[in-house]
């Protein structure tokens, strides 16, 4: 199986790399309160995809900033994204929020039809033995 590449989100300009973004011009002191806790909790909800021996700074803070790469399967993005989002009022490019939040939505539907199976979770009801 093939898959497509994951998309890169989240890498910020520093001292010697150039290559990336600076996050200050992605600031947005408007920022809704409630699309920025939707936004930075998805962030951090990602599945951890690749760990790194050092710790990430914040470009704008400089507190320290994790060490993952997380990713739901279309993008990855540093841990600390999430960081940016939720205490420096960074705002993700349009194609990222609407990516999110349509892919939470595709998931609340999902959960809404969900026809559910409960006969197996059900039938361990008089389990007397974690290994039975």
């Amino acid at each position: 199986m093939v898959q497509a590449p994951l998309i890169l989100i989240g890498y910020w300009r520093s001292p010697g790399d150039e290559r990336w973004p600076d996050p200050a011009n992605f600031v947005d002191a408007e920022l809704d309160t409630a699309e920025r806790s939707v936004i930075g909790d998805y962030v951090q909800r990602g599945e951890v995809v690749w760990g790194f021996g050092g710790v990430s700074t914040c470009r704008i803070c400089g507190c320290e900033n994790g060490s993952l790469e997380l990713s739901d399967g279309t993008y990855i993005w540093p841990d600390g994204f999430a960081h940016y989002v939720l205490h420096h009022d960074v705002r993700p490019p349009e194609r990222f929020i609407s990516h999110a939040l349509s892919t939470l939505d595709a998931l609340a539907e999902a959960g809404r039809q969900a026809i559910r199976d409960e006969s197996w979770w059900s039938s361990l009801s008089n389990r007397t033995t974690p290994h039975e």
